[in-house]
């Protein structure tokens, strides 16, 4: 069935990593077993395995290798699709794509290999990576798809693992780079190198050409089947190559993340506006905090909120298990995803209804995902976890600010430039590398009426453009702070004044000249430059060195401690202007992306201010902090549908009470019904906002409004 995954919204996937090395591995594996407890689960759309990381197949394969425990029942996980097919669920295969240990290990040429020429598993990693620029790898990719068509029947496949790992520098990737570049490739990580960023969009291309290829492999063979690329990744740094490239080979977007009840709420937003099909998929596992954690499970708070926050962004949710190495299931893990998914099922008719609505778009540049500040960093020097993500980190905050006081929000992305019509305002949250067509769009943005706040790196060439000052370069300091003028003190909401302005640990970027509009800040600097020795909780021991000469400047400080604000300047560093018939605020400091409540409450009060009187789509303004709200609405069947979430990062979710939401609506609603079971809810319509009283929130609850 092309289709199948519109209305398949309870998904899971038994991970089978297995090796073969002990005659135990798989040993004791059961199709039937496995099949009753994804009964159990209510499962309408399992992913199944048919091949691993460790590169081993379940099919008697003849281009790669059977795993030893499926030897002498070689039919065994067709059994298993077939019990599947014949229960009515939809089923999805599971191919790993770059990580094979199998591949790796049986053919050297097909390896990733880093500046020494060594490959993943030189220095003990477990995993094998193989290169997608190898053409032998692809050729082998291209048979194992086509005797997975053969052997399996399925409606999707899952394709795992389609990113960057590490910064590949093989021969296959040395001789495309020389074709299409030339010279050699670049070593250094330099954002300011065009060469160094033109070897980044290669991996960018290279990355997105190979899992258009696979895509285009599975669709040879099966034409309906959807395929779907890991797309964990959108959110992860740089190195992993990732951008919309995933999502354009994907029928629809999904993948798995483990960052929390916060991160997940913002990831649903992204795969939302990036799918090129509904329902988006979010995969989570059952076990605490990751799949590392094999036996530790989290507690049916924590599943069934990631299980609804999912569904009430109209989302697939698919819970990950782990199968044991002998190949045995914990069936009461099943027993808990059935209870949950049950209660979920009764949700699902309501899962195509409408849009997301929102009022204010974080805008997600998919290429800006480093540092722009950290250059100069040899490749083998970079850190197993990379570097930081500024933009990334200013953009989740800013939506946790925005879902803690209760503004609709959402994430769009440099991918759908036409998604920047729909919002009232636009957050540039410190995003560099903006194009010059999404500088245009912006614009354009703005320019017709919308509203926008810059904050931080954002593209300087667009701030001097607006604001009429010129961009000189960025502080040495690395703590720096904002004063609020006399016209600016009710921004800051009474936070901080000229004598004790808002600090941030970073370099600010330094404009010149008289700004068009109103100065709300200026920045101010501490008595001196802090140096790597100034932080409270750098305390360890030298080493070794010749002392130091604590009389030079760099080692002086005004308070032991910390570094107080001395030096006080008239650079601006909050500005509002107005730019056509729009509205711009710049912050030279991204105050979004700090994790405290001043900031954030600043923060959320200057995105009200550029709301500039435009109706906002729902207001909660006395709802608890840990409330999120989620509004679908379909102007034509007149028909709204606000969900309600109680996010908290705990293992118990303690229940809120005694709060109003409010609903903008130009048509008087005949009824406001409480789902599933369609309780009628009281509710009053005054000018044009239907208010209701929420006497208690455990978890989540859906209200139908029509």
């Amino acid at each position: 069935m092309k289709d199948w995954y519109k209305n398949r919204f309870r998904r899971n996937l038994i991970d089978m990593h297995i090796e073969e090395w002990d005659r135990e591995f798989l040993s004791k594996f059961d199709p039937d077993v496995y099949f009753n407890n994804l009964k159990a689960a209510n499962i309408n759309a399992p992913m199944i395995y048919l091949q691993s990381h460790v590169g081993l197949c379940y099919w008697p394969t003849k281009s790669g290798k059977m795993h030893e425990g499926f030897k002498g029942k070689e039919d065994v996980m067709r059994r298993l699709v077939d019990k599947c097919h014949e229960a009515g669920m939809d089923v999805i295969a599971y191919y790993s794509l770059v990580y094979n240990n199998w591949a790796y290990k049986q053919q050297p040429g097909w390896q990733m290999r880093d500046l020494h020429n060594h490959g993943s598993r030189f220095d003990g990693n477990r995993y094998g990576l193989c290169c997608p620029n190898s053409k032998g790898y692809r050729n082998f990719i291209a048979e194992q798809i086509a005797e997975l068509g053969d052997y399996f029947q399925f409606e999707g496949i899952f394709l795992d693992m389609t990113f960057w790992p590490m910064v590949c520098y093989c021969d296959n990737c040395r001789k495309r780079w020389e074709e299409e570049a030339g010279g050699k490739m670049p070593v250094v990580i330099d954002w300011n190198d065009p060469q160094w960023v033109k070897f980044q969009r290669k991996r960018i291309e290279w990355l997105g050409e190979f899992a258009q290829f696979a895509t285009a492999e599975v669709k040879k063979h099966k034409p309906d089947c959807t395929v779907e690329h890991q797309y964990s990744t959108a959110l992860h740094f740089w190195r992993f190559g990732v951008t919309e490239n995933i999502t354009l080979a994907s029928d629809y977007a999904g993948g798995d993340l483990y960052g929390g009840i916060a991160e997940q709420s913002f990831a649903c937003k992204v795969y939302y506006n990036l799918t090129r099909n509904q329902p988006f998929e979010y995969m989570t596992s059952r076990c605490y905090t990751s799949l590392a954690e094999h036996t530790t499970n989290k507690s049916m708070d924590l599943l069934k909120l990631s299980v609804m926050l999912t569904y009430l962004h109209h989302g697939a949710c698919l819970l990950i298990d782990a199968i044991d190495p002998a190949g045995t299931i914990d069936s009461r893990v099943y027993k808990k995803f059935g209870e949950i998914f049950r209660e979920a099922e009764a949700y699902e008719p309501y899962l195509s209804t409408g849009r997301h609505s929102y009022d204010v778009g974080l805008y997600f540049n998919m290429f800006a995902k480093m540092d722009t500040l950290a250059n100069g960093i040899p490749v083998d020097k970079l850190p197993d976890n990379g570097n930081a993500q500024p933009h990334e980190e200013a953009v989740m905050e800013a939506a946790n600010s925005l879902r803690s006081h209760h503004i609709a929000y959402s994430v769009v992305n440099n991918h759908r430039l036409d998604l920047l019509d729909a919002v009232k305002v636009l957050v540039l949250a410190d995003v560099p590398f903006l194009s010059d067509a999404e500088l245009d769009a912006i614009k354009r943005y703005i320019k017709n009426g919308g509203s926008v706040y810059i904050s931080g790196r954002t593209a300087p060439s667009l701030v001097e453009e607006i604001f009429n000052i010129k961009f000189e370069g960025y502080s040495d300091q690395t703590v720096t702070y904002v004063s609020p003028t006399e016209e600016g003190l009710p921004v800051f909401r009474g936070e901080y004044t000229q004598q004790y302005p808002l600090a941030m640990f970073e370099p600010q970027p330094l404009y010149s000249g008289k700004a068009a509009g109103k100065v709300l800040g200026t920045i101010t600097f501490p008595y001196t430059i802090p140096n790597p020795k100034s932080n409270f909780s750098n305390m360890s021991p030298g080493t070794g060195d010749v002392q130091k000469d604590l009389g030079e400047p760099k080692y002086k400080f005004a308070s032991i401690h910390s570094n107080p604000p001395g030096i006080f300047t008239e650079r601006p560093a909050m500005i509002m202007t107005e730019y056509g018939k729009g509205k711009v605020f710049y912050s030279t400091l991204p105050i979004e992306r700090a994790k405290r409540e001043q900031h954030s409450d600043i923060f959320a009060g200057i995105i009200r201010t550029l709301m500039n009187g435009k109706t906002p789509v729902f207001s909660a303004d006395d709802a608890p902090e840990p409330v999120e709200c989620i509004l679908f609405d379909d102007p034509e069947k007149k028909v709204k549908l606000l969900g309600l979430i109680n996010i908290q990062e705990s293992f118990h979710t303690i229940p809120v009470r005694d709060f109003t939401v409010s609903v903008y609506s130009e048509t008087s609603p005949k009824e406001v019904l409480i789902l599933p079971e369609k309780k009628p809810v009281s509710f009053v319509c005054e000018n044009n906002w239907i208010r209701m009283h929420i006497d208690n929130l455990h978890i989540y609850s859906m209200l139908l409004i029509r």
